[in-house]
């Protein structure tokens, strides 16, 4: 097979936050446009036809290849396929405020929806600041169309957003995290008295709170 494989760092964390494990890469590269912009500034213009070649052929395979990993179910691919495609909200809406994803890279406005079993946050996709960010990095933003279940989360962490007490983070089981940031303080508080009681219980002497 002429296809190439390519791999990235999983989101998946360890007990010190390293992340150790790889996935495949479904929108990887062999970065053709740089070899090409190096043949144009300094090889012939026999290596510029060349690389031309090789570029359209790179983009051809690239596109083969994250076709074919949607279809053989690849892992990373379908989690990003169910993000998209998210079931109608599960029991009444307890809570539905305003909400900002932060990302790396990405700071993405939308709506931030709790049940009494789950979270969910959907992406203001309309916003003038989201239509600016390139496609090839939200490829690799999670949450956008996010849902996450009560009985995932571990933790929850107070956090600052530009240097004000205005986000929450919160920690899933799979050891990975969303950050989220609000309008103010009065809604992270509506927000985590929304949210299911966390810690380690009563067993190991630190109860369960929020």
């Amino acid at each position: 097979s002429q296809l190439h494989d390519f791999w990235r760092l999983d989101y998946w964390e360890d007990d010190l936050r390293r992340r150790r494990r790889f996935v495949r890469n479904a929108f990887g590269s062999t970065h053709s446009d740089a070899l090409l912009k190096a043949a144009v500034e300094y090889g012939t213009e026999e290596d510029v036809v060349k690389s031309k070649k090789t570029f359209r052929s790179q983009a051809v395979v690239n596109q083969n290849a994250e076709t074919e990993l949607m279809l053989e179910g690849d892992d990373d691919a379908v989690s990003l396929l169910q993000e998209k495609e998210i079931d109608n909200l599960a029991g009444p809406v307890v809570l539905s405020t305003p909400a900002q994803l932060i990302a790396p890279v990405v700071v993405a406005k939308g709506t931030l929806s709790i049940t009494t079993t789950e979270i969910y946050f959907e992406v203001d996709e309309d916003d003038s600041a989201f239509k600016k960010i390139d496609p090839k990095v939200l490829a690799y933003t999670e949450g956008l169309h996010g849902k996450w279940m009560f009985s995932e989360i571990r933790a929850v962490f107070s956090r600052r957003y530009l240097l004000q007490n205005t986000a929450l983070e919160v920690f899933m089981a799979n050891r990975t995290s969303v950050m989220f940031n609000f309008p103010d303080q009065a809604t992270v508080k509506k927000v985590v008295y929304s949210l299911p009681r966390v810690g380690v219980g009563t067993s190991y002497g630190l109860p369960q709170a929020r």
